[in-house]
């Protein structure tokens, strides 16, 4: 009786064991499961890239992915002003972003504005052109004439604004009809597309230090300014 007692009771023990190593094997099936699902799912696009223009030496930086024939990219940087009409129409106090963060924030030495090629529209030329006009050292003479000009973007049209502002035209004429720079546009989209951007503008303000909250749509200066007061 003594001996069955024993039997029974290691039998029991046995399957403790048993049970505990299934759990074990569950436990580290699960961790593994949500550690692959987190590097599937995580931003993977680099927020700068190597070539992107920048204006101002702030601290903290405002990534802006955008596409010059985009109504509320036009709108954001305080052009196309049937759209802000109709955005003040929502919100009376709406007020376009990129002309008051240069004024209060790139001007002042806080932010660094940083400008990323999402061309989502079938004319990828105007942003060939502000790439070939970065090349000259005139990319943000040039890309204010794209936004300020946003319904006049043939290739015409960015033909003459290169010589609007005194660039080499043969340089620059040679840069655009060659599409030289469509691998840096299409490493932007990229990118883009790698921090989950779904439509333009998309915002993205902080550092490396701080990290970086994101904007979507054409949301007025006050939203901007409440975050990017929070990462100075």
């Amino acid at each position: 009786m003594i001996f069955m007692a024993e039997e029974n009771q290691n039998e029991k023990k046995g399957k403790i064991i048993v049970i505990k190593k299934k759990l074990l094997i569950a436990i580290v099936l699960i961790v593994a499961a949500l550690i692959t699902a987190f590097l599937l799912l995580r931003p993977t696009g680099k927020m700068i890239a190597d070539d992107s223009p920048v204006l101002g030496n702030g601290v903290v930086n405002v990534v802006e992915f955008s596409d010059y024939e985009c109504q509320f990219c036009q709108a954001s940087e305080g052009t196309n002003q049937q759209v802000i009409s109709s955005l003040k129409q929502t919100d009376p106090n709406w007020e376009a972003p990129i002309p008051k963060i240069i004024e209060e924030y790139v001007n002042t030495g806080k932010v660094k504005l940083i400008f990323r090629q999402y061309p989502v529209h079938l004319n990828k030329y105007p942003a060939l052109a502000a790439k070939c006009a970065q090349e000259q050292n005139k990319f943000w003479e040039y890309h204010k004439n794209l936004f300020e000009n946003y319904d006049s973007l043939t290739v015409t049209d960015l033909k003459k604004y290169a010589v609007d502002l005194n660039l080499n035209v043969n340089q620059f004429n040679d840069c655009l009809e060659s599409r030289k720079y469509e691998e840096s546009i299409q490493n932007d989209s990229n990118d883009g597309q790698g921090l989950g951007i779904t439509g333009t503008p998309t915002f993205f303000i902080g550092s490396e230090e701080k990290g970086y909250e994101k904007i979507e749509g054409a949301e007025s200066f006050s939203t901007f300014k409440q975050i990017i007061e929070s990462k100075l």
